[in-house]
């Protein structure tokens, strides 16, 4: 923060934040100065906690999955609840409820509109969306950006493994992105 006297106050607590954040995800030492961390970061267009998921993922086996929730948390949520169809959207949703997570949640969902996706036509693909109250367009990005955050990795030397990541795995790599939104139980 030193570096720019020029900030007015406001600024300054952002930069500050900001370089907080990037030393806790390992993106900056103590200097503030880029660690090989901090440079994959940066090759990654997403958000710094969700680029540091990915990079995670990799030391824990889970790169394929990681991707897909990365990829869901960078944009709008997919599933829309209109407030005059809240039930019976709730209901269309609930089959792909995880009662352990939400982030599997979204695998789940995945899973299922990539099956629809190969079953049904373009035109048959939207109705199903429609239908079960997902935004197709939103949809659509969450597929795009995906394989754009796949292809990226990729470039990185960051390999999808073969075999399905235990859930475990996928959170242990979630969680190196959210260390300081983890909270700890209260003493009382």
């Amino acid at each position: 923060v030193e570096r720019f006297p020029f900030l007015d106050p406001p600024d300054r607590r952002a930069v500050s934040d900001g370089i907080t954040l990037l030393q806790e995800l390992g993106a900056f030492d103590k200097d503030a100065t880029f660690t090989d961390m901090g440079r994959r970061l940066a090759a990654l267009p997403v958000d710094p906690r969700i680029g540091r998921m990915i990079v995670q993922a990799e030391r824990e086996g889970c790169v394929r999955e990681v991707l897909i929730i990365a990829a869901a948390l960078s944009i709008p949520d997919p599933r829309e609840r209109p407030s005059d169809q809240e039930e019976q959207a709730r209901q269309k949703h609930a089959r792909f409820a995880d009662e352990h997570s939400d982030f599997v949640t979204y695998l789940n969902l995945w899973t299922y509109l990539r099956e629809q996706r190969r079953e049904l036509s373009g035109n048959q693909f939207r109705r199903m969306c429609r239908e079960e109250f997902l935004h197709y367009l939103r949809v659509r990005e969450w597929q795009d950006l995906a394989g754009q955050l796949r292809s990226i990795a990729r470039d990185l030397g960051i390999v999808e493994q073969r075999e399905p990541a235990a859930p475990d795995r996928i959170h242990a790599a979630l969680l190196a992105g959210l260390l300081s939104h983890v909270g700890l139980p209260d003493a009382d």
